[in-house]
């Protein structure tokens, strides 16, 4: 059947064999209610007649000028984390504080470093934030960038990965207590999808999200591996690309901070080792950039680091925690996807699985699915988004809202003033020439955590030693104001600024397979005081990290100095 599809571009409908309920009092199984519901995925899937194979419509993704499509606004919430990490939140639209409190919130995931502004995330959440008058199901949109991701600064020397879903874990704790009554429905694409199917499997029953669309996820990652690294036009386009972004994001922030690698006696051996690959050019590929890096940073100590990258795919695969996923989730991958292999998709695992309904479709590439004509509009078209707007559009009407989060606050770093050499202060390139000010610091005297702390409040399990950080601010000579966030956030949303203390989420442990697991997540909010001009953290859950900046006013700078 699989080999047909490749030909007549059929959907093939993996399902399982003894499908659970919907939702808890709920009548519709799984299966039947994505039938019913998610009608685009009977028929058949046909490519642009330009883009007619895998190759092709993944490279159109690169190629291709997006920019004047699906224009999506965001404002921008920075999250620091309890082991000092930060995650960046945009979401869309930027006045989405005016929607009804029950309107659905789409938690996207983006892929290996990405950012809100792909153009597969615009795709899909140009739709969704419309009301339903004009077609979209009037949702708040909300993009995970990961550490390191779209303008999110690296404050802590861990990076993300395939399979770590520790952030993806605090942002669904931080939107269920931001927004009590809206339902969280995730999407992930490529990696994104791999981190969110994990946390869905890790959850379980305990999932903060209503639902899960995983689309053009890597379920195998040894055997995306092996697809990538073997092949010899796969491993000298893909594989290499791929590492070649990975060098390039680590290098960007290593040279903005080289002294919280180069002085951590676990990581400064990788610092030489990144930097003999980058001299490798296009000899270098993934897996030797994952062997260096990912698999000594990817994620939270335990299970971090793996012996070798091999161990650390292993690990990752998500396909192993399918069997565990209890919400209704779609997952879409395409068959001569030349990244994500058809013949690695795991389908007896969805078949013995309950709550996981997988579609392939013979063409599509890799997160292209590209249908339209070749010049127009419509080209840019994605057939992805009908199935998934299908889906998306009954669980926001079918899904209610998960239990609610219990939030407390607890002790965090101390805060005191800080010095630092102008030299020692990083800004982003849309910035250079600025004038530097510092604003204040963080003090951080909190030893790392061991197992026996579970339960009381000087930790947190599964994390390392805070990094100490400096919150810098800039000021304009030219400028009269400016918008945080930079190109991102386009909004004059008005925002109040409170201050409160860590924010402690008591949560059951999730299911991992090897080490321990976090029972407990946390957050600040990185925002302004609008009396002093200065940049703290609070916990107040309602604040948005934008802000009109007038002259002398302070931008959110997050970076590590020691």
């Amino acid at each position: 059947m699989f080999k047909l599809a490749v030909w007549a571009r059929q959907i093939v409908r993996v399902v399982p064999r003894s499908p659970g309920v919907i939702a808890r009092g709920a009548v519709d199984d799984v299966s039947a209610w994505v039938d019913k519901n998610v009608p685009s995925l009977k028929g058949t899937f046909t490519p642009s007649w330009w883009l007619p194979n895998g190759h092709l419509q993944t490279a159109y993704i690169v190629m291709g000028d997006f920019s004047k499509v699906d224009r999506v606004d965001y404002v921008r919430t920075m999250l620091r984390l309890p082991d000092g990490g930060t995650i960046s939140l945009d979401i869309t639209p930027p006045n989405h504080l005016e929607l009804p409190a029950d309107a659905p919130t789409l938690v996207v995931c983006h892929g290996l470093t990405g950012n809100a502004n792909e153009s597969y995330v615009r795709n899909v959440l140009n739709w969704a934030i419309k009301p339903q008058s004009e077609g979209g199901i009037g949702a708040r949109g909300v993009v995970v960038n990961f550490r390191g991701c779209g303008g999110t600064p690296l404050t802590s020397p861990q990076l993300y990965s395939a399979a770590a879903s520790l952030d993806l874990n605090s942002a669904a704790h931080y939107l269920r207590n931001a927004f009590p009554q809206s339902a969280l429905h995730g999407i992930g694409f490529s990696l994104g999808a791999s981190v969110l199917a994990r946390y869905l499997g890790e959850r379980g029953e305990e999932s903060l999200l209503s639902s899960g669309t995983v689309i053009g996820c890597p379920w195998d990652v040894s055997a995306l591996s092996h697809a990538l690294e073997d092949g010899f036009f796969s491993s000298r386009l893909y594989s290499r690309a791929l590492g070649a972004n990975l060098i390039k994001l680590f290098f960007r922030h290593y040279e903005r901070n080289p002294r919280m690698w180069e002085e951590n006696e676990r990581l400064k051996d990788c610092v030489p080792a990144m930097k003999n690959l980058r001299s490798m050019g296009n000899d270098v590929r993934l897996k030797m950039v994952d062997e260096v890096l990912v698999s000594n940073v990817g994620g939270p100590r335990p299970p971090w680091p793996f012996n070798s990258a091999d161990d650390y795919y292993q690990y990752a695969g998500s396909h192993q925690l399918i069997h565990n996923i209890k919400v209704p989730t779609l997952g879409i991958n395409a068959y001569d996807d030349p990244v994500v292999h058809g013949t690695a998709l795991p389908i007896t695992q969805v078949q013995d699985a309950s709550h996981v309904y997988l579609a392939v479709t013979g063409g599509g590439g890799h997160l292209g699915w590209f249908d339209g004509p070749m010049k127009g509009p419509k080209s840019k078209g994605r057939w992805v988004v009908k199935p998934m707007g299908e889906f998306l559009t009954a669980a926001a009407r079918d899904l209610p809202p998960r239990a609610p989060v219990a939030v407390a606050p607890g002790p965090g770093p101390e805060w005191a003033t800080v010095t630092a050499k102008k030299e020692e202060m990083w800004m982003p390139p849309e910035l250079e020439g600025w004038e530097n000010e510092v604003v204040n610091g963080m003090k951080v005297d909190i030893p790392e955590p061991s197992s026996s702390s579970i339960g009381d409040s000087e930790g947190f399990v599964g994390g390392a030693p805070l990094t100490p950080a400096l919150s810098a601010g800039v000021l304009s000579e030219d400028e009269e104001e400016a918008e945080m966030n930079f190109d991102i956030s386009r909004s004059d949303t008005p925002v109040a600024h409170l201050h409160g203390a860590w924010q402690w989420v008591l949560a059951p442990p999730m299911i991992c397979q090897t080490g321990a697991a976090p029972s407990r997540v946390g957050w600040k909010v990185l925002c302004r005081d609008e009396d002093t001009n200065k940049w703290s953290e609070t916990a107040a859950p309602q604040l948005q990290g934008l802000a009109k900046l007038r002259r002398r006013a302070a931008l959110a700078l997050t970076l590590p100095i020691h």
